[in-house]
């Protein structure tokens, strides 16, 4: 079991890395952009720059969704990668649908995996928020 939660562990904190990378470099992106347009607020720049926070973030989930299943892969738990990957997006979205499940030595690492993914979701929705919060003080005024 300490096993299991070391490696467990030792995903999350990738993960978490690539998550926090991935919302440094939108929100410098965000700031880069506003910065451009400071006179006036531009619908379509503020949907472009919205657009492309959620694509590159969800591009950090789908890393991580693959990070785990290169895991569960590289452990023997899965024969094949596709079945590996969808065991993981359903594990880290805490869907939890149960129709393929992992062996006893490892299935805490669908726990881990599931916990690991309320936090990256849960860091995503916050960059979210702090993104759509400046542009919208920026359009009523406020810097």
């Amino acid at each position: 079991m300490l096993l299991t939660l070391l490696i467990g562990s030792l995903a999350l904190v990738i993960n978490m890395i690539i998550q926090v990378v991935a919302i440094v470099i939108v929100l410098a992106f965000l700031l880069r952009n506003l910065e451009h347009y400071q006179l006036k607020s531009h619908f379509r720049t503020e949907i472009r720059v919205l657009c492309i926070l959620v694509l590159a973030l969800f591009a950090g989930h789908l890393l991580q969704f693959a990070i785990w299943a290169m895991l569960f892969f590289y452990l023997g738990e899965f024969t094949d990668f596709q079945t590996a990957f969808y065991h993981s997006v359903v594990n880290f979205t805490s869907l939890g649908y149960g129709d393929i499940v992992m062996s006893e030595r490892w299935r805490l690492l669908g726990a881990l995996e599931a916990a690991n993914g309320i936090l990256m979701f849960g860091l995503t929705a916050g960059a979210m928020l702090s993104a759509m919060t400046r542009l919208f003080m920026r359009r009523s005024g406020v810097t």
